[in-house]
């Protein structure tokens, strides 16, 4: 046994022979290795080092990794799909005719230049009309039901304590730069882009009309009501605790906290009925309530202006769309080039019809067989989950047995919808493609209004099919791998069962562990925000998820540009989830099925810590990585991979990873939990 693993570790590093040289794993190109960095040192390097040199990022890209090559082939079968709707355009409403008219109006550039503003008129008249913020309520309920944003956001959705039920919702809203830290930090990275975004709003003001002096004014006027709502906003952090963001009143109790906004003019003007109402942030709301008041009306309106415009931005005439990728994809994400028209037209009919599309491309390009096997897997990682919980020596009987309540309850969905939304009846021209983006925000908006005082639909998706990506449901209780995230290199029918258990297992694993991640934890097995640990289980949990706050605080991915161990918590737990249970269930593979054996010098169990790895190579731009930080509950991938893989031992088994290895995270520092 300790002769093989040293014959391993040399082969990886030396190709020790010929047959190790020439053979190939399959799922898995060994070009991707760098062979100069120790696994035991440094594991994103070693597995992907090969690749990000293969694999500079694009000039239109502020990333590049494997989920943007995915979705890059993906934009290609999309692409197909519509030209040949073009081709077969079928009756109105038909999915055909939706898909084709639909491009061909974002392809039109001489009819938006021709165009210009008159689209957006009709809106632009309405915020002139606006006399006193007591026209609010209309007004924003204008605007929801035509797909339109206000500062505080409402929409339809499961109650989180009663997971049978939609109720409303209220939410924060109202800025244009990604986080409340870009209006109110004051180190140089975030004044920099205060300093761009200003001259970005006077540039695009005066593309609207307005001289220089007026569109200054006008600037300021915006940034400074912005700044306002950022400094009532709660931080992404607190949202992630559904504890706060969940409290029920009365539409009296909602009247009392916004005296200067009148909820039953707001609720009449939509159209609905309620009694309750889901408030997530009641400290914006009440702020919200001053600000309306005391911010003169004119102001208002330029605000109203700029969002509208903002919104619309990247398909009004060619001025508008250079200056907003100037600041949102230059400035913002180091981005050097922009898209090509067809391409950014192909990504807007992808998120605008996702479903229509989404049922041409499972027709076409996802074989049934590959949900029987992700079923299988599945289930796998579903058993050794169980196991893992059974064996836990912190965590008493009676939690276990509630948490295991909880995986077995667990559902999932495959590859695409039992049964498809209907937009037949959405009016796409081929010659506006804000006609068309108002229409489908304006369908959007009725089909999510329309679901109060229904029972919930368990069976809708939160993602098309052609997704590349997958999510667990807390009020569902349920797991999702659309069909898009089921190809190469997360999922290869043809390839080595040890690369995949780590690539798809890995995520579905991820996605698992999110029901038990620091938020998911605390929803039962029905879906419902309930606490279901005792008082001393939780205490370990949540002692055990400060060891992984802490690692991944430390992390610094450029110079004073650190990890937010408490925003990226979740899915660090669910990393660590994942590898854990993608492992187990592998060993469970093989077990039943036989089939273990060396490829190419590598043991199983390293494959399997390849196929992790492999998923997360990339390359990203610093601009990137410093907005990821401060906005994305995702830590930067060489952390996803080095991570959670430096707590494991039983990856530290698998590579022959030694204490004083910055691999080995041992000596009390270790993360484990699942």
């Amino acid at each position: 046994m300790y002769l093989t693993i040293i014959i391993t570790i040399l082969g990886i590093a030396n190709s020790i022979t010929a047959q190790n040289q020439n053979e190939k794993i399959p799922g898995f190109d060994l070009n991707n290795l760098d062979r100069s960095v120790s696994p035991t040192k440094d594991f994103f390097q070693f597995a992907t080092g090969g690749w990000q040199k293969a694999n500079p990022i694009p000039e239109t890209e502020s990333r590049w990794g494997s989920f943007n090559i995915l979705y890059e082939n993906g934009q290609k079968k999309i692409k197909e799909i519509i030209l040949n709707t073009l081709k077969n355009k079928g009756p109105k409403g038909s999915d055909s005719q939706l898909i084709g008219d639909f491009y061909l109006s974002a392809m039109d550039s001489l009819g938006i230049e021709k165009a210009g503003l008159e689209p957006l008129a009709p809106m632009l008249k309405r915020i002139e009309e606006l006399r006193s913020y007591k026209d609010f309520p209309e007004f924003f309920a204008e605007n929801r039901k035509n797909g339109l944003g206000s500062p505080i956001g409402f929409y339809i959705g499961t109650d989180k304590k009663d997971s049978n039920t939609y109720i409303a919702y209220t939410s924060q809203s109202g800025l244009s730069l990604p986080d409340k830290d870009y209006y109110l930090k004051d180190d140089d990275r975030f004044k920099k882009i205060r300093a761009a975004y200003m001259e970005h709003l006077e540039k695009m003001f005066q593309l609207m009309g307005d001289d220089q002096k007026t569109a200054i004014k006008h600037a300021n006027e915006v940034f400074e009501i912005e700044k306002k709502l950022a400094q009532v906003s709660m931080s992404r952090i607190d949202k992630r605790r559904p504890e706060l963001t969940y409290n029920k009143k009365s539409i009296s109790e909602l009247n009392q906290l916004t005296p200067n906004f009148n909820w039953n003019k707001y609720f009449s003007s939509l159209g609905i009925k309620t009694d309750k109402i889901i408030v997530s942030q009641v400290d914006f709301l009440k702020a919200t309530n001053n600000i309306f008041k005391e911010t003169p009306i004119d102001q208002w309106k330029t605000y109203y202006k700029w969002h509208l415009i903002d919104g619309f931005a990247s398909w009004l005439p060619y001025q508008f769309v250079q200056q907003d990728f100037d600041f949102n994809s230059r400035v913002l994400r180091g981005v050097t080039q922009m898209k090509s028209r067809e391409k950014r037209a192909v990504r807007l009919v992808n998120s605008k019809l996702g479903q229509p599309l989404g049922r041409l491309f499972v027709a076409k390009y996802f074989p049934e067989s590959s949900k029987k096997e992700v079923e299988e897997l599945i289930e796998n990682l579903r058993a050794a989950y169980i196991d893992r919980v059974k064996q836990l020596d912190w965590m008493s009987a009676e939690t276990k047995q509630k948490a295991i309540e909880k995986l077995k309850a667990f559902t999932y969905k495959i590859g695409y919808p039992d049964k498809w939304k209907d937009y037949s009846n959405v009016d796409i021209v081929p010659n506006s493609v804000a006609h068309n983006i108002m229409a489908v925000g304006k369908w959007q908006a009725e089909d999510n209004l329309s679901k109060l005082g229904k029972p919930v639909d368990k069976t809708e998706w939160g993602m098309t099919p052609q997704t590349v990506n997958a999510y667990y449901n807390p009020v569902n209780n349920e797991v999702v791998f659309p069909a898009g995230i089921l190809q190469p290199p997360f999922y290869d029918p043809n390839g080595d069962v040890a690369i995949n258990y780590g690539a798809i297992g890995g995520v579905i694993g991820h996605e698992f562990s999110h029901g038990f991640d620091d938020s998911g934890s605390k929803y039962d097995k029905d879906g419902n925000l309930n606490n279901w640990w005792t008082k001393e289980d939780r205490e370990k949990f949540d002692a055990k998820t400060k060891i992984v706050v802490d690692q991944f605080d430390k992390y610094e991915p450029l110079p004073d540009v650190f990890v937010q161990g408490k925003l990226t918590l979740g899915e660090n737990i669910a990393d660590l989830g994942g590898l854990t249970l993608g492992y187990y269930a592998l060993q469970k593979y093989y077990k039943k099925n036989g089939g273990r054996k060396n490829i190419a010098g590598f043991t199983p169990e390293q494959r399997f810590y390849l196929g992790w790895a492999q998923v997360w190579a990339s390359n990203t731009r610093p601009e990137y990585v410093k907005q990821q930080v401060t906005t994305d509950p995702h830590s930067p991938s060489q952390y996803r991979v080095n991570g959670p893989m430096s707590n494991l031992e039983e990856f530290w088994n698998a590579w022959n990873v030694k204490p004083g290895d910055k691999m080995y995270r041992g000596d009390n520092l270790q993360a484990k939990i699942w």
